[in-house]
């Protein structure tokens, strides 16, 4: 299965570099997750590129995916997703689900700042 133009415009809206660790060692189940994520669920969205990014990092806090919220914070930020509104984020999920579940999410927070040098 191959990723349609579509779909390979709104992948790299996210990932400017087009590189996809999941894609170098699962292309087939990258193709599926490039498919429904990219093309499928964007066919009815009415949230900007901006608004969906900041939904899925509160959500991946939620489900405590701490590796692909950093691959989706570093792309937030590529595509104009502030500071202080990911660091907001991370402050609100501790109402939701708990100080200790978010901690390491504030430490990937901090570290990808760092990096980035801010």
């Amino acid at each position: 299965m191959s990723i349609s133009k579509k779909e390979q415009v709104n992948h790299n809206q996210l990932f400017l570099n087009g590189k996809s660790r999941l894609k170098e060692i699962d292309p087939e189940l990258s193709a599926l997750f490039d498919h429904f994520v990219f093309d499928e669920v964007l066919q009815y969205t009415q949230l900007t590129i901006k608004q969906r990014m900041k939904v899925t990092l509160a959500t991946l806090i939620t489900m405590q995916c701490v590796n692909e919220f950093k691959i989706m914070l570093n792309a937030a930020f590529d595509i104009g997703v502030t500071p202080i509104e990911a660091k907001e984020i991370v402050y609100q999920t501790v109402r939701y689900v708990g100080l200790r579940k978010v901690f390491d999410f504030s430490q990937v927070t901090n570290d990808v700042l760092i990096k980035r040098g801010i």
